[in-house]
């Protein structure tokens, strides 16, 4: 007899075909890819590097998926 985790099946099936985002590409966020893609989430991935300074196998991994990938933007506030 196998334990089932309601909590975590609720929350699977509350995040498939959701956006989603990662925030940094860290290697605590890469598996991160591999979860949300295998459970259908639509996922934008952000990053404060330029394209050439993630590893290339990263990169081919969330082109792969068919993931939105949001690369050295700035965030601008106006302040009066």
């Amino acid at each position: 007899m196998g334990y089932e985790n309601e909590k975590l099946q609720e929350f699977e099936e509350y995040i498939k075909n959701r956006r989603v985002a990662i925030i940094g590409l860290g290697v605590s966020n890469l598996p991160l890819i591999d979860y949300f893609h295998e459970k259908k989430s639509n996922v934008t991935v952000f990053d404060s590097r330029e394209i050439g300074e993630i590893p290339k196998e990263i990169i081919d991994k969330i082109t792969n998926y068919t993931m939105e990938m949001s690369l050295r933007k700035r965030i601008f506030i106006k302040i009066a």
